[in-house]
């Protein structure tokens, strides 16, 4: 019997993925495929596609680039003709390698819908606009403003493509070419970060080929991004702290825990130090050099999932109280792991430094954050290196709609704050939103946010709604000691 359910485990496992029903004036030819996630070994199944689609759309008989589509078909009897779409973030992320991390998440979804995926032009299989070198601020080493313009030179001389038709507003153009393509009248819009500022694109430019929009971890037209990094980290490290603080635990092993990283800092800023440590990924040993710079970097990844900010205050108190350093950047270089190899360095600045360079106020002085002036001096540099592409007029007003949205965040955000949505819901008339207690960045995957949005999507409706279990959403239990928290 053992072995019958070993046999049967196993064919199950390699049967191939279901085919989807897709409508039958689709045009786009589809195949099994398994998608997989860089820098780890996990994979996922779907049918994979792709779309031939002019590189400038304006010059519709010169080169083009292609797409690639994926589809998750739906795993019920009965298939709903409006999918999801699925915005990923970054900017820079690709959707079919964002989809390995989100498949099991959006299960509930998938039984009644196709879910697609289309990797932005720029990102993952569709003409991605790859680096060589790692253009973002980087733990193993000294920032150096020098390195980093060289970098983004050779980068930009390398790329197969003109990165000034790499903006959000030709790339939703794309995406209305796949649906069409595909045979969709209606779909249901699904953003995560950027992939929000996207989804906010499409609803605008297509209005009349949307059913509904679910926005999570929501970036408003209005923002210009990387404008407010700096004092969005320092209101979330805060709100974490005022946590500990309301915990008995918490607050009794680490009563000074907000002078500690203050402290840390004043110490890196004053002596930076040159230590070594296991890297947690390869295992080999590896040299880093860590300033307060480097420290603010690492803190800030520390701070994108609950479940890594509740190690902050132990970590800082260690690295203070011992004068180790290296758990606390060994715990950020895990976190980091494999975010070079998905997002794509050149995708993201032409998103950034032709939507957003031009109208970020880089007078402002945020000498006294953790993170200081050091990412308005990073995109500063990089932008005066890159070219910019063409934003239309108005691309930075409030998108205005009365289609059902569903809005979502994290109070502890620390990029994309609850009043990023409450802003960007004052346009949207047919709007829920909704703040998930104790957490950080892309909160749809929490169990009660998730039957929420399952629920909104079925109905294309925030009537009705049972929205109570937001109310008992709770922050990840502070880590007592490297055990984890206490039992």
């Amino acid at each position: 019997m053992n072995r019958f359910l070993s046999c049967l485990t196993h064919l199950l496992l390699v049967l191939p993925a279901t085919v989807s029903a897709l409508p039958d004036s689709n045009q786009i030819e589809f195949s099994n495929c398994m998608l997989s996630l860089p820098g780890t070994n996990l994979t996922a199944e779907a049918r994979c596609g792709s779309l031939e689609v002019p590189e400038n759309p304006a010059d519709p008989q010169g080169r083009t680039i292609s797409l690639k589509i994926a589809v998750a078909p739906a795993t019920g009897s009965a298939t709903e003709p409006d999918p999801v779409f699925f915005f990923a973030g970054g900017p820079g992320q690709a959707a079919t390698e964002t989809w390995v991390m989100l498949r099991s998440a959006l299960r509930q979804i998938r039984k009644k819908r196709d879910i697609v995926m289309i990797d932005q032009r720029g990102t993952g299989s569709s003409n991605k606009l790859a680096c060589e070198s790692d253009l973002e601020e980087d733990l193993n080493q000294q920032i150096d403003l020098d390195l980093l313009r060289s970098e983004t030179e050779k980068c930009l001389a390398a790329l197969n493509g003109d990165p000034r038709l790499y903006t959000t507003t030709i790339a939703m153009g794309d995406y209305n070419r796949v649906r069409i393509a595909m045979g969709y009248d209606k779909i249901n819009l699904m953003g995560v970060s950027y992939g929000t500022r996207a989804a906010q694109v499409y609803l605008r430019l297509f209005p009349a080929s949307v059913r509904s929009v679910t926005l999570d971890s929501v970036v408003p037209m209005q923002l210009a991004l990387g404008q407010e990094h700096a004092p969005m980290l320092d209101h979330s490290v805060q709100t974490v702290f005022a946590d500990c603080a309301r915990d008995e635990t918490c607050n009794s092993l680490f009563p000074r825990h907000a002078q500690e990283l203050n402290a840390l800092f004043m110490q890196l800023r004053d002596e930076p130090q040159q230590i070594t440590i296991t890297n947690p990924v390869s295992g080999k040993p590896q040299g880093m050099y860590l300033s307060a710079d480097t420290l603010a970097v690492a803190v800030r990844f520390l701070s994108y999932s609950s479940e890594t900010q509740a190690l902050i205050p132990l970590l800082v108190h260690e690295a203070l109280t011992t004068g180790d350093l290296s758990r606390l950047a060994s715990q950020a270089i895990l976190v980091m792991s494999g975010l070079n190899e998905m997002l794509s360095r050149g995708m993201e600045l032409s998103v950034l430094c032709s939507e957003d360079f031009p109208f970020i106020d880089f007078s402002a002085d945020y000498s006294v954050t953790l993170m200081g002036n050091l990412f308005l001096q990073i995109i500063d540099l990089q932008c005066k290196v890159w070219p910019r592409g063409e934003v239309p007029d108005g691309f930075h007003e409030p998108v205005v709609s009365d289609l059902p949205v569903l809005l979502m965040s994290g109070e502890r955000d620390p990029v994309t704050p609850p009043l990023y949505a409450k802003r960007t819901a004052e346009t949207f008339s047919n709007s829920l939103n909704l703040i998930a207690r104790g957490q950080a960045h892309s909160v749809m995957k929490h169990s009660c946010l998730l039957g929420i949005t399952t629920d909104f999507i079925e109905k294309g409706s925030i009537e009705e709604l049972d929205t109570s279990c937001v109310e008992h959403i709770q922050p990840a239990p502070f880590f007592t000691s490297l055990l984890g928290p206490d039992p």
